[in-house]
């Protein structure tokens, strides 16, 4: 179609000549010059676009600019392409670019899963190996498990969130080497952490200095996903619904949730939806990355799926944003799985809780780590500052666990305790949240 054609003109044109914006450093390291197709992912704002910017800017060191192309399509004149369309980009590239053929030719392509059967064209132009290829997107299913099999195995996935707190100081002006000195900085440290429980970690949200204007930037974010991330792209038309759901998940995030106990509520409440719906909803919420549910650990597959669950959300401040207090104990819990949901992506652990089968009282445990062969480490969040406020339930939950999976790694992450106890032959080692969070041992 000519007016593709003449989209896609326009928006290389101004890629060409326009001046690429500054991009901070994330705390995440990708190939450059990978022969596989490098594909981010994460929810809206978290970064993704800016991160792209960065790794064309390091390629910008020993590459020419009519090497790379970058092409965002979520740019409104690109709103009506289809597959077909995308075999002008290319030719269309070369003829204004004249990129040197002898070179890497790299093409960055943001949110290309906005384009039906996007893979089919990514998987061709991969099949020449003429061209190093980035993808961005804001549904996991860019993930290799949710694409199609022509691209599985053909690429690496990397997963960008909203800013982890060691690149919220960083985003703050405050670098890792200052902050190894954490003894004389503890106080700054701790305050920069309730910050970060209560505005949480997008990048717009941290640079911004007023904090009216944070809690507007949140519910706008808010909206985004409600409208646009899941109402308009699942086609949902109960959407007075949806936000109930979304809002109801934010109210119990870090405890536990049942959809059959949700269908009830909102029975009683007078919503026409069946339970089914809320499960579409909730899987929906789960692809665009707004929130996290985590199972009980259990060999049997059935116990999985039948037993409740552990709700998160994606930032601490878009909580807050459409909460009206702010409970820092669950904040805790909250920030803790985020942190180890990425630490799991990238070193190849899993992530579930525990309880004592069976007893409607039985111990817990906040989170079991493990891999295919072994359990790595217990984990229980508490918010203590001192030994003599620690609950024997956490103790006595960990040693349990330490017995039942025979696991020695016991941690407790506190809000400002640091320390160890010895008790029935298991060390308990207690670590401050905001030393956990930066890696500091």
């Amino acid at each position: 179609m000519e007016g593709s054609k003449l989209a896609f003109r326009k928006v290389i044109s101004e890629w060409l000549t326009g001046d690429l914006p500054y991009a901070r450093k994330r705390d995440i390291n990708i190939p450059l010059k990978s022969e596989k197709i490098i594909t981010v992912i994460g929810p809206r704002r978290s970064g993704k676009t800016y991160f792209l910017y960065f790794v064309i800017n390091e390629l910008l060191k020993t590459e020419p600019k009519n090497n790379i192309l970058y092409i965002n399509f979520e740019d409104d004149r690109l709103i009506n392409i289809k597959i077909s369309d995308l075999d002008d980009i290319i030719p269309i590239f070369y003829e204004m670019a004249n990129p040197d053929k002898e070179k890497n030719i790299y093409l960055f392509f943001d949110e290309i899963q906005n384009i039906e059967n996007w893979e089919k064209y990514i998987r061709r132009l991969y099949d020449t190996k003429q061209f190093r290829i980035y993808l961005s997107g804001s549904s996991s299913k860019l993930l290799s498990r949710e694409i199609s099999t022509s691209l599985r195995g053909r690429n690496l996935e990397y997963v960008i969130m909203p800013l982890n707190f060691r690149e919220y100081l960083e985003f703050n002006g405050k670098e890792y080497s200052y902050l190894t000195g954490f003894t004389d900085n503890k106080g700054y440290i701790i305050s920069e952490l309730r910050n970060y429980l209560e505005y949480g970690g997008y990048p717009e949200v941290v640079i911004e200095k007023n904090n009216d204007n944070k809690l507007r930037i949140l519910r706008s974010y808010y909206n985004t996903i409600f409208s646009m991330d899941m109402a308009e792209h699942f086609n949902i038309s109960e959407v007075n619904v949806l936000d109930a759901f979304l809002k109801y998940i934010i109210s119990i995030y870090s405890k536990y949730f049942s959809i059959s106990k949700i269908y009830g509520i909102f029975k009683s409440a007078g919503y026409k939806i069946s339970k089914n719906k809320l499960l579409e909803f909730l899987y929906d919420s789960e692809e665009v990355f707004f929130m996290f549910y985590l199972k009980i650990y259990s060999r049997s597959e059935n116990k999985k799926l039948s037993y409740r669950k552990k709700i998160y959300v994606i930032d601490s401040g878009i909580i807050n944003s459409l909460k009206n207090e702010m409970s820092i104990p669950r904040l805790m819990e909250n920030i803790v799985f985020l942190d180890l949901n990425k630490r799991g992506m990238e070193n190849n652990f899993s992530i579930a809780y525990w309880k004592e089968y069976g007893k409607a009282d039985g111990k817990e445990i906040d989170f079991v780590l493990y891999d295919s062969l072994k359990i790595i480490q217990l984990i229980q969040v508490t918010y203590i500052s001192d030994i003599s406020d620690i609950n024997s339930r956490e103790i006595s939950a960990l040693l349990a666990g330490a017995r039942y999976f025979k696991c020695h790694d016991l941690l407790i992450i506190t809000w400002d305790y640091e320390g160890y106890i010895e008790k029935n032959g298991e060390k308990i080692i207690f670590i401050p949240l905001w030393k956990w969070l930066l890696n500091l041992k």
